[in-house]
């Protein structure tokens, strides 16, 4: 082909025809450029290709990780809100009139059963890391995905302060109701037998809820396990959910 192009020139050269050679000339360049622009455009479209396979790559396994964290954190949730309809009904039980028409075991009961566990959100951050760690974060189109995965670790860490916050009032409360009565009665009223005899199986529960002290530890514990739901639990939850939305809408663009 080369040659063909070459010999054309030669011939026009040759003949005199100086104009035509130039004009030849001219479309030879318009050719050659508009060759190399297709060339640059088959590249780019293929590079474009490649990096919006690996970015759907990535969008799906964040979609199927964000799924299941979402769905984590609805159960979360759900166990911090029986937990602080125990702590409602255990403060409940300062008032007198109530009190009177429960048993011990029942008070026991309800003691045992806010105390019992402690809530922890746990969800699954490997394809983030992964995608940070690595540095294709930057393989993501989307601005506001790019920053919402970017600040999830953050946020997380922020969760994880409240939720230590929780448990150390829990264990604040848990000190002062082992001061006043044996972990015996609460144990063995929630159906866990203690082996052996005590002198303090007994104990009225009851005169509990007689300390300032322990009112006072039920409240702040009561008030952080809300504020946890309320305001991180829930935020949280937002955020996740727009994240879901936002790769909805990077996998399945509106045509």
């Amino acid at each position: 082909m080369i040659k063909f192009f070459r010999k054309i020139r030669q011939n026009l050269l040759s003949e005199g025809k100086t104009g035509k050679y130039l004009t030849y000339a001219l479309g030879e360049i318009i050719l050659v450029v508009i060759g190399i622009l297709i060339a640059l455009w088959i590249n780019n479209r293929n590079t474009l290709n490649a990096e919006r396979k690996i970015e759907k790559t990535y969008l799906e396994a964040l979609k199927s990780e964000f799924e299941t964290n979402l769905e984590a954190l609805n159960e979360t949730i759900k166990l911090n809100e029986g937990l602080v309809k125990q702590l409602d009904e255990l403060l409940s039980f300062f008032e007198e009139e109530k009190l009177g028409r429960l048993s011990s075991k029942e008070v026991a009961k309800t003691i045992g059963g806010a105390l019992k566990y402690e809530v922890f959100y746990n969800p699954s951050t490997g394809v983030q890391t992964d995608i940070i760690s690595s540095g294709n974060l930057k393989q993501l189109s989307d601005q506001d995905l790019r920053q919402r995965i970017a600040s999830f670790g953050n946020t997380l860490k922020e969760i994880q302060r409240q939720e230590n916050r929780a448990v150390t009032s829990r264990n604040d409360l848990g000190d002062y109701i082992t001061e006043k009565i044996s972990l015996r009665v609460i144990f063995e009223a929630v159906g866990n037998k203690v082996s052996g005899n005590s002198e303090f199986a007994n104990a009225d529960v009851k005169q509990l809820f007689k300390s300032m002290p322990i009112e006072n530890n039920l409240i702040l514990y009561q008030s952080i396990s809300k504020t946890t739901n309320m305001v991180y639990y829930e935020s949280l939850k937002k955020d996740i959910e727009t994240i879901l939305e936002i790769i909805a809408k990077e996998l399945n663009p509106k045509k």
